[in-house]
């Protein structure tokens, strides 16, 4: 429930009641005065929307809302377990204005994204996971990931645009802070952590939508019926984007224009993808429209022209990820390669596998990605020397290693292990 005092006109006191009624209103409380009627009102949440639509009817009415939810208790008494478990999702005008009212300063938000730009390359750096997580509490890509989407819902052109605005502020400011990070304390060649999230999986579309999905759901909620923080949600939103904005400084410094192209491809996925299923979200579950929230007055073209966009943008980099093999699906690609790998070594009588690892590098060999088998057997029969084994199961795997894309250097390392 929401708590409203409204402050209207003299003499429209039994009209306002009757409309509070139709609304499912409890509690209500009439303080008369010398120049205008004074209500304190208590409705759903979900009602709150359309009875202000309603009270726009009567002269220049004043309104406060309390974002705060209410408990009502109200006769008969044996009802109030049912009456405290009715929780209900904002109404569409309080999810709108909370999204307007959470944009806060331009300053805080380089400042934020300096923080975490930083965070990230030491992080990315020292190989410290810990660092990461700490940049994405600090990085503020969230608030301008849900007005964006609030916008197009909503059909509201400058609201779209400022959050477009801000989106580009947050990550310039995070590329600038880890370009100068490289600068102070320059890099010879990628850490082992940075190549890892480097490397793109053909899954990526997946972790923005489910962003986007969740921090919309979070925002829809009442604070009683949300069962994961805003903090833990914001989380979610900056762990698909505060990482390759780290990264992007890097590539810049060394020329590494492959990692520089796949965070740039990384964060606009991300960025549409966020976008698309957090305003599908909104529009469909917390009934932001162009005509749904009282005193906005949006344009449909726009959030049907701008969902268009998204939805093609999203179809056209997927197309062209699948199309690329295996430069933006590395991280994938790993895992299947091991697979494959560990299903021919099984066919091996001789030997006892007991690691096996596969690993893309950012090198180059006669202009295809490189791929690393590394091995490690111990064998059955000691009668072979460890040269001749090693080059019967590379020789092997030379000839049965087959993988649908032929544009892979493959290399081997094979380390025999002694009983």
């Amino acid at each position: 429930m929401r708590q409203l005092i409204l402050k209207i006109s003299k003499g429209h006191k039994d009209e306002v009641l009757e409309i509070v009624e139709e609304f499912e209103g409890k509690n209500s409380i009439f303080l008369p005065n010398e120049e205008n009627d004074v209500f304190i009102i208590y409705l759903p949440n979900r009602k709150v929307n359309n009875f202000l639509k309603r009270i726009d009817e009567f002269e220049e009415p004043e309104i406060s809302l309390i974002p705060r939810g209410v408990i009502t208790l109200y006769p008969p008494a044996s009802e109030s377990p049912d009456q405290v478990a009715d929780v209900q999702p904002k109404s569409s005008l309080e999810i709108y204005l909370g999204g307007i009212q959470s944009v806060g300063s331009v300053k805080g938000l380089i400042g934020y994204s300096f923080a975490a730009g930083l965070l990230v390359w030491i992080g990315l750096y020292t190989t410290t996971v810990y660092l990461l997580v700490a940049a994405m509490l600090v990085a503020p890509f969230a608030g301008p990931a849900m007005n964006a989407a609030l916008a197009t819902a909503a059909g509201k052109k400058p609201l779209l645009k400022s959050s477009l605005q801000r989106y580009g502020i947050a990550i310039g400011t995070g590329v600038i802070a880890s370009l100068l990070m490289t600068l102070i304390f320059p890099l010879n060649t990628l850490t082992p952590l940075m190549v890892e999230i480097s490397h793109v999986s053909k899954v990526a579309i997946f972790l923005p939508l489910i962003s986007g999905f969740a921090g919309a759901i979070n925002i829809i909620q009442s604070e009683r019926d949300s069962l994961v923080s805003g903090a833990a949600v914001g989380i979610l939103v900056a762990a698909s984007l505060a990482p390759p904005v780290g990264l992007i400084g890097a590539g810049i410094y060394l020329l590494d224009w492959e990692v520089v192209s796949s965070s740039v491809f990384r964060i606009i996925l991300q960025l549409l993808g966020i976008h698309l299923s957090a305003t599908l979200v909104f529009y469909f579950f917390g009934k932001i429209t162009p005509s749904g929230v009282r005193f906005l007055k949006g344009n449909k073209m726009l959030t049907y022209i701008t969902s268009g966009i998204v939805a093609l943008a999203i179809g056209g980099m997927m197309f062209w990820q699948y199309s690329q093999p295996p430069f933006l699906r590395k991280a994938s690609m790993n895992t299947e390669l091991t697979e494959e790998l560990d299903k021919k070594l099984n066919k091996l009588d001789f030997i006892e596998v007991i690691n096996k690892d596969v690993s893309f590098t950012n090198t180059k060999i006669n202009g295809n990605p490189t791929v690393s088998y590394t091995i490690s057997v111990l064998p059955r029969d000691t009668t072979i020397s460890e040269a001749v084994l090693k080059k019967r199961i590379i020789e092997y795997l030379k000839e049965n290693l087959q993988y649908q894309d032929d544009n892979i250097y493959e290399v081997y390392q094979v380390n025999v292990a002694e009983d």
